[in-house]
């Protein structure tokens, strides 16, 4: 079967791989197809926090159709059907005509949700959700929300809604800023803007408590966000679109009280049940048969990865580059 592998950092190929052979509670699932994420160009660097070694076929989520099974009750199951897929922990990733994983990373589709759609349910999606439930636990009636323009700001607008809670969006240039006129954001600021620290001061003090969910990581922009926010807010970092050292000065979380953690999807859920992780995808397969669609700016095949992997990261908010497998 081809696959592309990383063969080291930055460093892959089209190659013939052989075709794996499911194990007692795996599946064997005919790929359909699979995204790129910011996550999948952070694996490709070798710097991401899952850690495989190399070579290695990359690739996080995907879909397709289970063609056989390794045993157990919940990979009997999944026979013949049409699923959700996610990377094993350990051993190659969706980006590849084939891939074995665990029964438990796999969610069954329902008809009216296509392997196109499907293959994009759990990186974003699931994200999405958390961060809507993040903002109900830590009581905050104002979400902020970077890199605004993503597939991911688009669902999150989707729950904080259902949520009943306001989402200010935050992007990198005027231009991304205009783009999303009438988008569903109660506003939207550029960095790019002389002004935006006080845009920010300005528009959020008329609550009381924020949440920031900053996909930047890098340079000064996120923290001194936070620093215009009101006192108490929290700030979730979940991304490192800047890879320049983190500008952080401990004034601006020590005298408003602010906190800061990370969130990263694969350990989050590693504290999951099946049972929530299967709820969890029911409220996601709610959000797409309700209508709602992730762009999709181009389909590739596997030869054209290099192309795809350049387009995605050049213009990554006018929407998903599939690989069709």
């Amino acid at each position: 079967m081809k696959a592309v592998v990383l063969t080291g950092p930055n460093t892959w190929e089209v190659s013939e791989v052989p075709k794996p052979i499911p194990q007692k509670g795996q599946v064997l699932i005919k790929m359909a197809y699979s995204p790129i994420n910011p996550s999948d160009l952070a694996f490709l660097t070798g710097e991401y926090g899952l850690k495989k070694g190399f070579p290695i076929v990359p690739g996080l989520e995907g879909s397709g159709v289970v063609e056989a099974s390794g045993g157990g009750f919940m990979a009997n199951r999944l026979k013949g059907k049409n699923v959700a897929c996610s990377a094993p922990t350990t051993g190659n990733g969706t980006w590849a005509e084939y891939m074995v994983t665990e029964a438990t990373k796999c969610v069954d589709l329902s008809p009216q949700v296509g392997l196109d759609q499907g293959a994009m349910l759990f990186v974003n999606p699931l994200t999405a959700l958390a961060f809507s439930k993040k903002a109900k636990q830590h009581g905050a009636d104002l979400i902020v929300f970077s890199a605004a323009g993503s597939a991911l700001g688009q669902m999150l607008l989707y729950f904080a809604k259902l949520a009943n809670i306001p989402v200010l969006g935050i992007v990198r240039s005027d231009k991304g800023k205009n783009a999303l006129a009438n988008s569903g954001y109660k506003s939207v600021i550029s960095s790019e803007s002389t002004e935006y620290l006080k845009e920010v001061k300005d528009f959020a003090k008329a609550y009381k408590k924020a949440i920031f969910f900053d996909a930047v990581g890098g340079g000064s922009v996120p923290y001194q966000v936070l620093s215009a926010l009101p006192e108490n807010s929290h700030m979730v970092t979940y991304g490192r679109l800047d890879r320049t050292p983190a500008a952080f000065e401990p004034q601006l979380i020590l005298f408003n009280q602010n906190t800061i953690e990370g969130y990263w999807l694969s350990k989050e859920a590693q504290k999951k049940s099946i049972w929530q992780i299967l709820s969890d995808v029911k409220q996601v397969q709610k959000m797409l048969k309700s209508g709602f669609e992730t762009q999709i700016q181009s389909e590739i095949n596997l030869e054209n990865i290099t192309e795809g992997l350049k387009q995605y990261a050049s213009q990554m908010s006018a929407g998903k580059v599939l690989l069709k497998l």
